[in-house]
């Protein structure tokens, strides 16, 4: 909560947080989860503050920390639940990157946790003849919410249907099963009607991004495993690889009920990750929920080695690590007196990472004053809009410049640019003739307005800057186009259709 009230919005989480202005079935990238949970969290848009945007992942981390170690009891004893979930909590994955920050996985973990707890609960109870009818109910919502977060969510279906095809195969013949897949069936299918009425540009998208085939890259590959050994904890992955080999050479001596289970849950979604990131470039966090069904396994074979010093040394281990790299990371971000990117004036700070969640508040402030005092000297027309030309900066812009200041934000540029914010610009007044407008962008991504976008409007002024200081050293800088006299006949360019 500390750390989910004192940082900025990441690109991402901006971008997200667009979403929510205006609710939809499906968007550009994901499906609806993510909007709905900020609505939720911020009381319908009522509050505007990092913390309420971030509560929504809050709540699910806590949320998923209990199911975990309900799983856990389930699975073998409270002991394996209470070791499950502090893996749960030390990795960064599912404690920051979906647990603190606002993005589609942070409901998406928490109905995968739901997922697994209910498969377990379901097995446990045929497995002594009860009925489980209703956690059937509730493992097709569950898993159909999964997907309404996350597409990755599919996998949950593929996990418990290979355990069931070569473990459990008397499953098969349960009604309430096929009922099950129904259910999550009808959850998901705005997301085709959605994608089927915007000729599916989801699907168009994502598959331009993700090759299974092709000329092999390394270099993608080793920023897969690299990035998510560190996601995930470098000591906790070295503990599932652990967990793994001794699950192998049968040193396992009474592994969690239902391992297979667990293992389909994991082992394929992270394989099909590590061979698509051969072709193409994947991220990390997309395999990130695979991991909850390890952190069992490895829990369960703490739990087992309690005559030993193993579990305290794994725990304490895991626990300095998370500690260190997130104060660390909470520092740089607001007070690092370094320039962790590049220096030259025209990039300044290009390759910083920790820019992403700072500078924008305090921007917002001095760029209000230069437009106050812009239209008081008559050098821009009042009601002057901001534009941008990529979804990132326009996130930032719109969240923290924009719309605190009651001005317009319209993003200009091909489709696969501008992503959702070709949506929002169907929602938000267009440029008419002979108006004014600010194009802005930060040093450390993209670059002035291109040809096409300068050639729309009579003049354009050379640029001003404002810098970014932090601990007193300048590691960014704000580049601001004044763009006067829009000529009015590249409409279709700026406000661009959905096809």
């Amino acid at each position: 909560m500390v750390a989910a009230t004192s940082l900025e919005l990441g690109n991402d989480e901006v971008y997200y947080q667009a979403y929510a202005l205006h609710l939809q079935w499906n968007y550009f990238d994901h499906p609806p989860m993510v909007a709905l949970l900020i609505r939720l969290s911020t009381l319908n848009l009522f509050f505007h503050h990092e913390f309420f945007i971030r509560l929504g992942p809050v709540i699910c981390a806590a949320l998923g920390t209990w199911l975990i170690f309900k799983t856990g009891c389930l699975l073998r004893s409270p002991r394996t639940g209470w070791m499950a979930a502090f893996l749960y909590n030390t990795s960064f994955y599912t404690s920051i990157i979906a647990g603190t920050f606002i993005l589609p996985d942070s409901f998406h973990v928490l109905c995968w946790m739901l997922s697994i707890y209910l498969m377990v609960r379901i097995l446990k109870l045929e497995q002594s003849g009860k009925s489980a009818s209703f956690l059937f109910v509730l493992l097709g919502i569950s898993i159909g919410i999964c997907i309404m977060s996350k597409v990755q969510g599919v996998f949950l279906w593929l996990g418990f249907g290979a355990y069931i095809l070569f473990h459990r195969r008397e499953l098969l013949k349960m009604p309430m099963l096929w009922l099950s897949g129904v259910i999550s069936l009808a959850i998901i299918s705005p997301i085709y009607w959605w994608n089927l009425a915007n000729h599916f540009i989801t699907y168009r998208y994502h598959g331009s991004r993700i090759g299974l085939l092709g000329k092999p890259d390394l270099d993608d590959l080793l920023q897969q495993v690299l990035g998510s050994i560190f996601y995930n904890n470098p000591v906790n992955v070295v503990l599932y690889a652990v967990t793994l080999i001794a699950l192998i050479r049968k040193k396992f001596k009474q592994p969690p009920a239902f391992f297979p289970l667990l293992l389909w849950l994991s082992l394929p979604l992270i394989g099909i990750l590590l061979w698509a990131s051969l072709f193409s470039e994947t991220l990390p966090h997309w395999s990130g929920p695979a991991y909850l069904s390890l952190m069992l396994l490895a829990a369960g074979w703490l739990d087992e080695e309690t005559d030993r010093p193993y579990p305290s040394r794994w725990l304490k281990s895991a626990a300095w690590v998370y500690g260190v790299v997130l104060i660390l990371g909470v520092f740089s971000i607001r007070l690092l007196p370094l320039r962790l990117g590049s220096g030259e004036e025209r990039n300044l700070g290009t390759g910083d990472p920790t820019l992403d969640m700072t500078g924008w508040k305090s921007f917002a402030t001095q760029f209000d004053s230069l437009y106050r005092e812009d239209t008081d000297s008559h050098k821009m027309k009042p009601g002057s809009i901001i534009l941008s030309d990529y979804w990132f900066p326009a996130g930032h812009l719109d969240h923290y410049v924009a719309r605190p200041n009651h001005q317009n934000l319209l993003v200009a540029g091909p489709l696969n640019n501008i992503h959702h914010f070709a949506w929002l610009n169907q929602q938000r007044s267009r440029l008419v003739p002979g108006s004014d407008a600010y194009f802005i962008y930060p040093s450390n991504y993209y670059g002035p307005p291109n040809p096409v976008l300068r050639m729309a409007f009579g003049r354009v002024e050379d640029s001003l800057i404002i810098p970014q200081y932090r601990s007193g050293t300048r590691v960014r800088n704000f580049i601001i186009y004044r763009m006067h006299d829009f000529k009015g006949d590249s409409l279709e360019y700026l406000v661009p259709g959905i096809h």
